[in-house]
């Protein structure tokens, strides 16, 4: 486990709602590159902001409470703290379910002792592409997608070969991952930064199946350019 671990194990849900600072967010941000723990709890957690997203209005205004009444935004660090409490919460409830689970499966097993284990194992359902550059620049990028319970799990791997570009900001370029289902609708799933000679590999997730996903994009952050593609048929 790494041993920054504990500190960070309460931010992954404030991460994907976009409540860390700046500061905080660049902490995590470097944090998940080392830590698999906290790669995974933010690629489960992923889908909530397309979830949200897909809310009418109607069904937004509903659950704020009575209509036309005006929203009172709470204070970031309230948020903050909502957030790592529910977090807390969902762990707990995370933690009963895989006793319970692992009961079941030991009961499970007994039976199925008899059972050809092709028959009992679920086939996950798995898919690798490269990304085909839109713009010029000394980038490279792969994805490998994963047919999950809840949508589909996405493993990025982005390397920016040029490690003597002189123009690079603190910190590299930022660039974000986007998702693009085929009813057209986009969604950013993730966010990095890559600095000249530089490897990332990525946890995301999309609230849509694999077959739903006609294609992936790398865009640039700030002015939204696509840099790179992947179609799927």
């Amino acid at each position: 486990m790494n041993p920054d671990h504990a500190r960070f194990a309460d931010w992954d849900s404030a991460y994907v709602l976009g409540a860390l600072s700046p500061a905080e967010r660049g902490e995590f941000e470097q944090h998940l590159e080392t830590c698999e723990l906290c790669r995974r709890s933010v690629a489960e957690l992923a889908p909530m902001p397309g979830l949200l997203a897909r809310l009418s209005p109607e069904r937004a205004e509903s659950l704020l409470g009575e209509p036309g009444a005006e929203p009172v935004p709470a204070p970031r660090d309230d948020l903050l703290d909502v957030v790592r409490l529910e977090d807390r919460r969902r762990r707990r409830r995370r933690a009963r379910t895989w006793w319970i689970a692992s009961a079941a499966a030991a009961v499970i097993a007994v039976v199925a002792i008899a059972v050809p284990l092709a028959v009992t194992r679920p086939q996950s359902v798995s898919e690798s592409v490269a990304f085909e550059a839109v713009a010029d620049l000394p980038l490279s990028a792969t994805a490998t997608l994963t047919q999950v319970a809840w949508g589909t799990r996405i493993e990025l791997d982005c390397s920016y070969a040029d490690a003597e570009a002189s123009d690079a900001p603190p910190g590299g370029w930022p660039y974000a991952l986007v998702v693009v289902g085929r009813d057209g609708e986009r969604t950013d799933v993730s966010s990095w930064r890559a600095s000249p000679g530089s490897s990332a590999r990525l946890s995301a997730g999309a609230a849509l199946d694999l077959d739903e996903i006609a294609s992936l994009e790398i865009r640039a952050m700030g002015s939204g350019d696509v840099l790179m593609r992947s179609e799927f048929d």
